[in-house]
């Protein structure tokens, strides 16, 4: 694929691709059980299939379309989402020093058109300096025997920034102010680099102070990704620490839209949160 291409990404299409089989399979009154037993699959691969988590084979998408009783101009088309779906995005050459499921988080944020995002104990991994994530990373690790993986690592997340920078989504972080307060790497840096970001037309940056008392998002951080042409967030992201989830229930997305909401009301404004960043630099 074309670093340069300003068309969605191949993982948008695989989403688009199996939100389209899944209205298909629905409206010709067909079970996921039914569509897996059809195909030779298992369910949960279907469901996978449906949420864009899983690629399909063009002859898969043929198979599915004749049980469901789709017409040859729809098939060619579908197929031929399922074709480009197929590409692989420049984070395949990174895929040693991750697991697949956080490729797949990779591939949806490089074609987000938004992403908002609370975080209550690490600075977000886009935001952070090679010194913040070699940090992070070895502590996570617990000893210095893996810096050649760890460098690799923080090489990853380095170029996770450059690409989102030269086609940037909207991206709102709204941090708790435990994440600015623990010292990581060179704190300095850091902090320097949190300001000039907060000062980016494409950032909004937000703290949620202490005096604010308790507040919605205590429990686990979190983040909402809108896909290009898409209205409203597609999903919420919950990651942990053998992997994460995706929730796109409209529920869960109304509740986690609320909550991202609220925490903005407590939060300190961009200006103020730049001016709170200034000030625990110069302390």
């Amino acid at each position: 694929m074309d670093d340069d291409d300003l068309s969605p990404g191949s993982l948008v299409r695989r989403w688009r691709l199996g939100k389209q089989l899944r209205e298909l399979r629905e409206s010709a009154g067909k079970t996921m059980d039914e569509a897996a037993e059809y195909l030779g699959v298992k369910r949960p691969t279907i469901s996978r299939i449906e949420n864009g988590r899983h690629a399909i084979l063009p002859k898969n998408v043929r198979f599915l379309c004749q049980f469901y009783g789709i017409g040859a101009p729809e098939v060619d088309m579908l197929v031929r989402q399922a074709e480009e779906s197929g590409e692989r995005g420049w984070w395949s050459t990174y895929s040693d020093t991750m697991p697949d499921w956080f490729g797949t988080w990779v591939g949806f944020e490089a074609d987000a058109k938004e992403i908002r995002a609370y975080e209550s104990e690490l600075v977000p991994g886009l935001l952070q300096v090679a010194s913040y994530a070699r940090a992070i990373m070895a502590a996570y690790r617990g000893d210095g025997d893996d810096e050649p993986d760890i460098a690799r690592l923080v090489e990853f997340r380095q170029e996770r920034q450059r690409r989102l920078d030269a086609r940037p989504p909207a991206l709102h972080f709204v941090l708790n102010e435990a994440v600015l307060r623990r010292p990581v790497g060179d704190t300095a840096e850091q902090l320097e680099h949190l300001i000039a970001m907060s000062r980016r037309d494409f950032v909004t940056m937000q703290v949620v102070p202490f005096a604010a008392g308790p507040h919605p998002g205590m429990k686990s951080p979190f983040s909402l990704l809108t896909l290009p042409d898409e209205p409203h967030p597609n999903f919420v992201y919950l990651e942990h620490d053998e992997g994460a989830i995706y929730l796109e229930r409209p529920a869960d997305l109304r509740r986690y839209t609320a909550t991202f909401e609220a925490l903005t009301r407590l939060a300190l404004s961009p200006a103020d949160t730049e001016a709170f960043l200034v000030s625990l630099l110069d302390g």
